[in-house]
């Protein structure tokens, strides 16, 4: 979910089992339907959309280690899907022929996950990008430097969600 996606959020509110718009975008939305029209909505948690941006938000800090020319050839926004990948964190939908596969990506699934086990998700995460990505890029004492600075702001980062 991009930060731009944030600002469409609809929110209800449940009052005695029924549901009250909770913001003007959930106005907007009741003005323009009918009396018995049927709308279709994603659950979206607050705890998904904390988790999403922190995990996001972190990953983006180590892309920002990576060196340019690997930048140059994978936009930030790619490199959360370059690493399901390079993690094989997918599975083959249809193998084609000539050997090409077609992939779904699996999914976090943040709103189903306590904080505890968030914060465990992503400490077996870094593990997995320190050996296989910074590590192609970094060595001895920049590579330990880089790995102390990610440790330290992933603690920070944790540290928000309270």
């Amino acid at each position: 979910m991009k930060d731009k996606d944030f600002e469409n959020i609809i929110q209800f509110v449940n009052v005695s089992g029924g549901f009250m718009p909770a913001n003007e975008k959930c106005e907007e939305l009741l003005e323009n339907t009918y009396q018995g029209e049927i709308v279709n909505m994603i659950d979206c948690t607050a705890r998904d959309l904390k988790f999403h941006r922190c995990y996001m938000g972190l990953l983006g800090y180590i892309y920002d280690y990576l060196p340019r020319a690997f930048k140059k050839q994978l936009p930030k926004n790619k490199f959360y899907k370059w690493l399901k990948h390079l993690k094989g964190e997918y599975k083959v939908i249809f193998e084609f022929k000539n050997g090409e596969k077609f992939i779904e990506y699996e999914s976090i699934s943040f709103g189903n996950m306590s904080q505890a086990r968030f914060k465990t998700y992503v400490k077996e995460q870094l593990p997995f990008i320190y050996e296989e990505v910074i590590a192609e890029f970094y060595q001895d004492d920049i590579y330990d430097g880089i790995i102390n600075t990610i440790e330290d702001e992933y603690k920070i980062f944790m540290a928000k969600l309270n």
